[in-house]
């Protein structure tokens, strides 16, 4: 499957910071699906705040590399995996 260039995160997540940490739910009709907390570490915080449909992926990957000092390249692998991970989950928005 293509990436999409400007993801945006899924409808039905809900994001809240506990104890410092950002925790995503999904919500399903009304009820929230507590099996599947995701906890985001700095980097997917990041990523997970650009996912507004309208930042492109060469410009997330360089907010990555700009904030954490690192590589294009480390950015990029970093970025594709947590890309990978939120599809797979079904934390993406689709049919873009």
């Amino acid at each position: 499957m293509a990436m999409i260039q400007a993801p945006r995160r899924a409808d039905g997540i809900v994001a809240r910071r506990i104890a410092g940490e950002l925790l995503l739910v999904p919500v399903r009709g009304q009820l929230a699906d507590l099996q599947r907390l995701y906890v985001l570490n700095p980097v997917a915080e990041l990523i997970w705040g650009l996912l507004d449909g309208r930042h492109e992926l060469p410009a997330i990957q360089d907010a990555i590399a700009s904030r954490f000092a690192v590589s294009p390249a480390t950015a990029g692998a970093d970025l594709k995996e947590f890309i990978d991970s939120l599809h797979a989950a079904g934390l993406l928005a689709t049919g873009l």
